[in-house]
């Protein structure tokens, strides 16, 4: 709905300058300014979006929003460039959440999954052109699918996504919700009907500085949110925020947790347990996905699901059918004819890598006695660097053949940050070959019949960040390709 000046200083809660035209559009991307077009100004990590400007003047700016006057330029100047961007791009959007049933899930690890296990609940009992995701991996809108710029876009991308699946039918969306998203305001004037939290391990503190304040900005989401709230009773974090947080239910393997979680075993290929629920009794959930930390993806997404009204019958039965999430413990088939197996994984902290590895090791062993699992990883640039030596500590610790190699480097050396994942490393069963593609190459070399690969830290991104710009990079596909070419 396009605003006009009186309208735009009601929303920032500022003077606004005289308008040419009212507003109908809003970005912080210069690249992006159409006539009509509101220029945010971010003050980012790396760049200013004042110097962008007279680019966005340009292309027709109608507005510059920004934290300080800018000489020469009419200029709104609020507080915080973020939370103006969030409010203006939720404004102009409509208030999409407040038509939709939004479900909101934040954690460190298994948000993803989560994701697309509620999104194959709900596409089981509301059909899948009324359900709608959003994720680190992509964005689905009924039958449409695109891949993702990051976990949780900036607040335009999420508005307009919103307003995308309202236009398309779509009644029920799930929101994966970063710290990020939370913290930069990127999810600001979201409406949350539900919401589940996964767990807390370090990560990001290069942007939070503590573990406190990483867990506050979790937290936010439990905040907002207008509905039912599920935690995993057993993280410390998860139990943390259900004493903190009224109304918040719980789930895990805990004798008093609300959905509890019991008699775990593998089944083929498949996993099953028992999941207690105060209202539907004992369900018994079978699910392609492998690993304790799966039993708890799973656990969270059905606790939700029920709380909010599912239907047991349509859960199990979702459950039991859905398929691979992409970048998450993904098995590349075209490995299947060589003898062996390689499992594409977006582990990229220790926590994560150690628990991806432990589930590979289950999978090797299998497979026959002489099945070694073998593993190629490395650590981001331009994060926190104490998790280095701690992933190669546990790759050590748990694979046959580890290969250390690049992740994203972003603006470090990748030599350097391979040296720093080393230092951890017992060396004598493990290998750096900085060179990606070539660390998967050599372990598809020496792969026998039976073993087990990782190949860990990407996921489903099809981009790596390099010094020298970044590159396609898709591991499933270079795995792939790779394979066809052996």
């Amino acid at each position: 709905m396009p605003l006009d000046q009186a309208e735009v200083a009601r929303i920032l809660g500022v003077d606004v300058p005289p308008l040419p035209e009212h507003i109908t559009s809003v970005t912080h991307d210069s690249r992006d300014v159409s006539p009509g077009a509101a220029f945010v100004a971010i003050k980012g990590f790396t760049a200013d979006g004042a110097d962008f400007v007279p680019q966005a003047l340009e292309r027709g700016a109608s507005l510059i929003v920004a934290q300080h006057d800018i000489p020469g330029v009419r200029t709104a100047v609020v507080p915080d460039d973020r939370v103006a961007l969030a409010a203006l791009a939720t404004e102009l959007a409509g208030n999409p959440s407040h038509d939709l049933t939004v479900y909101g899930i934040t954690g460190t690890n298994g948000k993803t999954t989560s994701s697309y296990v509620l999104h194959a609940i709900l596409t089981a009992a509301y059909g899948e052109t009324s359900t709608g995701l959003m994720t680190t991996a992509e964005v689905i809108i009924g039958r449409h699918h695109s891949m993702s710029v990051r976990t949780t876009g900036e607040a335009p991308e999420v508005q307009g996504n919103l307003v995308r699946m309202r236009g398309a039918g779509v009644t029920h969306v799930v929101l994966e919700t970063s710290s990020h998203g939370i913290h930069l305001h990127r999810v600001d004037g979201t409406r949350y009907a539900a919401a589940l939290f996964t767990n807390l391990t370090r990560d990001h503190l290069d942007l939070h500085g503590t573990m406190e304040n990483y867990y506050r900005s979790k937290r936010k989401l439990f905040e907002w949110t207008v509905g039912p709230k599920v935690a995993n009773a057993d993280d410390a974090a998860g139990a943390r925020m259900a004493q903190e947080i009224s109304g918040t239910r719980t789930f895990g393997h805990c004798a008093d947790a609300d959905y509890r979680i019991g008699d775990v075993h593998r089944q083929g290929a498949r996993t099953v347990f028992n999941l207690t629920t105060p209202d539907h009794g004992v369900l018994e959930l079978h699910t392609p996905l492998l690993g304790d930390y799966n039993v708890h993806n799973v656990a969270g997404a059905s606790a939700i699901a029920l709380e909010t009204g599912m239907s047991a019958r349509v859960l199990t039965k979702a459950v039991s059918e859905m398929g691979q999430v992409p970048g998450r413990f993904e098995r590349v088939p075209a490995a299947v004819d060589r003898g062996f197996e390689v499992v594409v994984d977006y582990a990229h902290t220790e926590i994560g890598l150690r628990a991806v590895l432990e589930v590979a090791r289950e999978v090797a062993a299998g497979h026959g006695p002489d099945a070694r699992l073998i593993c190629v990883f490395g650590a981001c640039g331009d994060r926190d660097k104490a998790k280095r030596p701690l992933m190669g500590a546990v790759a050590s610790e748990l694979a046959d053949v580890a290969i250390i190699t690049t992740d994203d480097a972003y603006s470090e050396d990748p030599q350097t940050i391979a040296d720093e994942v080393a230092a951890g490393a017992d060396m004598s069963h493990t290998s750096v070959v900085v060179d990606r593609q070539e660390a998967i190459r050599s372990a598809l070399q020496v792969a026998h019949r039976g073993d087990v690969i990782v190949v860990a830290g990407k996921g489903h991104e099809r981009v790596q960040h390099l010094p020298t710009g970044d590159i396609d990079f898709h591991d499933v596909s270079v795995v792939t390709e790779l394979i066809h070419r052996l």
